[in-house]
C-alpha cells in the first residue's frame, strides 16, 4: 500500500507498506476519495520534522475484502463512513464505521463524515416549515448545511458569505437570498428563527449572533480553532438559545449520515458541485495550501487515485 505522511511543516511523503489483512470485524478498503478538511491544517502547516503523521478522516471508497466476523459487505461494494487516518491507496475500517453510498452519488462527492457532523448539528435546531433560516458561511460546510436546510421546507432561506462564488452557489443550491455579511448586519438584525454559523470565524460568530430573532437559536457549528470567540450578553436578554453543533457521539453521527446518504439518494443533497478541486496522492500538499492560496472559485479539494 501506499500513503501520504507529513514529515516536516508544509511537506508530506509517499511510503510504502505491506498491506495488512483486515482484522476481526474489519474490511479492507481501496479508497477513492479522501476530503482534504481544515481541521488537520495545523497538523500539516506546523509540524515540527519529528515523528511523521499521518492524517486523512473523509473517506469514499469501496471494499476490496472482508475480515472475520464481518457480514453483508461484499468486494465492490461502495462504501463512506468513518476511517483514519485514509490518505492512502488502502486502508483497513471498522465494518461497523460504514455505510453503503446510494448509487446515484459518484466517488469524490461520496464523503459521509463531513455530511454527518453537518446534519447532526442542523438536527438540534428545531428546523421546520415556514422558520427563517439564515446559514453564515457558505464554505464546504456551510453550503452543506444550506441544502439539508433546504429540505426542511423554511420559509425563508438565506445565505450569507462574503465571496461572489459561494454566494452564486448558494443561490444554485436553494438559498433564497444571498447577501455580504456587510449587508446582512445592516438590514437583517433580530430577523430570522434559526441561524447556523459555520464561519469558523469571529467576525462571522458575532454577525451570526445579531441576525438571530428574540427566543431564536443559534447554532455555533463552524470550526473555531484560532483564538478567542466572544457571544454578547445581549443574547442572553434576547432569550437567545446558543447550540453547540458538535459531538463526540459515534451513534448519533452514524444516524446522521445515514440521513445525508438519504437525502444524496433523493437528489435533496448534493456534494458535486462544492468538490472544486482534485490532487493524487504525491501531491496532497498543493491540497492543504489551497486553504491559504484560495484559488478562484476554491471550495473543496479531494485526494483520487
Amino acid at each position: 500500500m501506499r500513503y501520504s505522511q507529513v514529515v516536516a511543516a508544509r511537506t508530506s511523503e509517499v511510503a510504502e507498506a505491506p498491506d495488512a489483512p483486515p482484522g476481526p470485524g474489519e474490511v479492507r478498503v481501496r479508497v477513492l476519495a479522501s476530503g482534504v478538511c481544515v481541521s488537520e491544517l495545523p497538523v500539516w502547516r506546523d509540524h515540527d520534522g519529528g515523528q511523521p503523521v499521518r492524517l486523512g478522516h473523509e473517506l469514499s471508497g469501496e471494499i476490496v475484502r472482508a475480515g472475520p466476523g464481518v457480514y453483508g459487505w461484499s468486494a465492490g461494494d461502495r462504501v463512506t463512513g468513518f476511517g483514519s487516518p485514509v490518505f492512502a491507496d488502502t486502508v483497513n475500517v471498522q465494518a461497523g464505521a460504514l455505510l453503503p453510498v446510494p448509487g446515484n452519488v459518484a466517488a469524490p462527492a461520496a464523503l459521509g463524515e463531513p455530511v454527518a457532523c453537518v446534519v447532526e448539528a442542523l438536527s438540534r435546531c428545531g428546523l421546520r416549515p415556514g422558520r427563517r433560516v439564515a446559514v453564515v458561511g457558505l464554505g464546504f460546510m456551510g453550503l452543506t448545511a444550506l441544502q439539508v436546510a433546504a429540505a426542511r421546507a423554511p420559509a425563508v432561506l438565506t445565505g450569507v458569505d462574503p465571496l461572489p462564488h459561494a454566494r452564486e452557489l448558494a443561490s444554485r443550491l436553494g438559498a433564497g437570498d444571498v447577501l455580504t455579511p456587510e449587508e446582512a448586519g445592516q438590514d437583517l438584525r433580530g430577523r430570522f428563527d434559526v441561524v447556523v454559523e459555520f464561519s469558523g470565524s469571529a467576525a462571522g460568530l458575532r454577525l451570526a449572533g445579531g441576525l438571530v430573532a428574540e427566543h431564536g437559536l443559534l447554532c455555533v457549528a463552524g470550526y473555531h480553532h484560532d483564538g478567542r470567540r466572544d457571544l454578547d450578553v445581549e443574547l442572553w436578554y434576547r432569550g437567545v438559545t446558543i447550540v453547540n453543533g458538535f459531538t463526540p457521539q459515534r451513534w448519533r453521527l452514524m444516524e446522521a449520515m445515514a440521513e445525508g446518504l438519504r437525502l444524496m439518494s433523493e437528489r435533496r443533497l448534493t456534494l458535486e458541485p462544492l468538490v472544486t478541486h482534485q490532487v493524487t496522492l504525491d501531491d496532497l500538499d498543493t491540497g492543504f495550501a489551497y486553504f491559504g492560496d484560495r484559488p478562484p472559485g476554491f471550495v473543496k479539494c479531494v485526494v483520487v487515485p
